[in-house]
């Protein structure tokens, strides 16, 4: 870390005094969501890297005595570690069901039999009426993926599928989600909102906790943080969020992280609540 030699930070739409009140917290947990936030989105799935630059701010976040740096991804685990590559933080896939820790050890949560039977039911539904081409199974859930599609037509698959699925969905413990590119039937009882509280609460009384994200599955991590820390959403400043704060795109995403990567270390432990009125 750059001590002395720091950038000029980001300012994060809504929160102004942002970088001041993280000056006065000497724990701090930073989780960000994957697709949409550290890498661009792309047709190709598995070509979703990375933007440039990030992998190397997070890698010096990494080091940080002073941060707890996690990926909380939609995507299944296996998935999030490839295109990750060397990230060496936690990385937590499948809205929170499978977690690797930075020693490398593996947590996985199951769906229970009524879940996974449901999940069944909306695969073989989805292939009857055709399908299959675009849809993935994943360990809690069944996406529609509408990515690279005409627009209109994309709309029309996704609001067909929800109808489907609703149904099938309400019988098994099983909720329909819209996501940036398609729909999702998935397990309820666990989401991205717990896997960060599962964080937040292994931290030390009084640390600084950020969430960023893009997506409408990001809101469950927002709501979780908001009387805790600081959800930041990636995108327009307009739409409707529990996000407390704003970065416009993934280039700000880069520039937010590098300002974390050089910020000086705090005179002190323990700080101001981090929650602040307004």
């Amino acid at each position: 870390m750059r001590i002395g030699r720091e950038k000029k930070r980001p300012k994060i739409i809504g929160l102004p005094d942002f970088w001041d009140v993280l000056s006065r917290h000497g724990n701090k947990l930073l989780a960000l969501d994957y697709d949409g936030t550290l890498a661009p989105f792309c047709v190709q799935r598995m070509q979703a890297y990375p933007y440039p630059g990030i992998p190397g701010a997070l890698e010096r976040i990494h080091q940080r005595a002073d941060t707890m740096l996690a990926i909380i991804s939609g995507r299944p685990l296996a998935e999030v570690l490839i295109l990750a590559g060397s990230f060496n933080g936690i990385v937590i896939g499948s809205h929170g069901m499978e977690k690797r820790l930075s020693s490398g050890d593996m947590v996985i949560k199951t769906v229970n039999r009524e879940q996974r039977e449901g999940l069944s039911c909306i695969q073989r539904a989805a292939e009857e009426i055709g399908l299959q081409g675009p849809i993935e199974l994943k360990p809690a859930s069944v996406a529609l993926h509408t990515r690279g599609l005409d627009p209109k037509e994309a709309a029309r698959l996704e609001d067909l599928a929800a109808r489907l699925w609703r149904d099938i969905s309400s019988r098994h413990s099983l909720e329909v989600r819209r996501f940036n590119g398609g729909v999702e039937v998935r397990a309820t009882g666990w989401n991205k909102g717990d896997a960060l509280e599962e964080l937040r609460l292994g931290m030390p009384s009084g640390s600084a906790c950020v969430y960023i994200g893009d997506n409408d599955t990001d809101e469950d991590a927002f709501l979780k943080i908001r009387s805790h820390g600081y959800g930041i959403r990636v995108g327009d400043a307009g739409r409707p969020t529990a996000a407390r704060g704003f970065l416009p795109d993934i280039p700000a995403v880069r520039e937010f992280l590098e300002a974390w990567a050089d910020f000086s270390l705090p005179a002190f432990k323990g700080g101001i609540s981090w929650i602040q009125d307004g």
